[in-house]
């Protein structure tokens, strides 16, 4: 049975062909894993984008009503969506993984969340040092730009 793995024999290939990954693919006749894992992967960006959007917002002046220290109890959420896209991820990557991890739209992807994740951490700890006040709405404009771009290139991962 041909899997489609470029790599003669390694890691790679032995992930892809490993239980979960043809588990995650079908190759056993169940076909409800992939969808029900790609749904995860959807709930989970959606939990994290919406804690992003919703922190960097009141950070460019929006809903100056609540405080920023109120979005700590809200970081809890975002934490479990980014967990849930960690694990559901690693599952869509688990039978494809030579496919993906030469793609283009996949590193860029990797590299949007790493960028928005440092910089959520950097907004932080300016909001909390007190730099100046616009610095951290330029850090936070591109932060929401990074976090949309990982969206971006992880739906045109599909077609590239």
């Amino acid at each position: 049975m041909d899997f489609g793995c470029f790599e003669p024999v390694g890691l790679v290939c032995s992930i892809e062909m490993s239980p979960v990954g043809q588990w995650v693919y079908g190759y056993y006749g169940n076909f409800w894993a992939y969808p029900a894992i790609l749904s995860a992967h959807g709930l989970g960006m959606m939990t994290v984008m919406g804690v992003v959007l919703a922190f960097n917002m009141r950070v460019l002046g929006f809903a100056n009503n609540i405080s920023i220290s109120a979005y700590d109890r809200l970081f809890m959420i975002g934490w479990a969506g980014f967990i849930l896209n960690l694990v559901s991820g690693l599952l869509l990557l688990s039978g494809a993984l030579s496919t993906f991890l030469y793609q283009g739209a996949f590193q860029l992807k990797m590299a949007m969340i790493l960028l928005g994740g440092i910089l959520m951490k950097v907004i932080m700890n300016g909001i909390r040092s007190g730099r100046d006040e616009k610095m951290t709405m330029l850090i936070s404009a591109v932060c929401l730009a990074s976090w949309t771009g990982a969206i971006i290139t992880g739906r045109l991962m599909a077609y590239l």
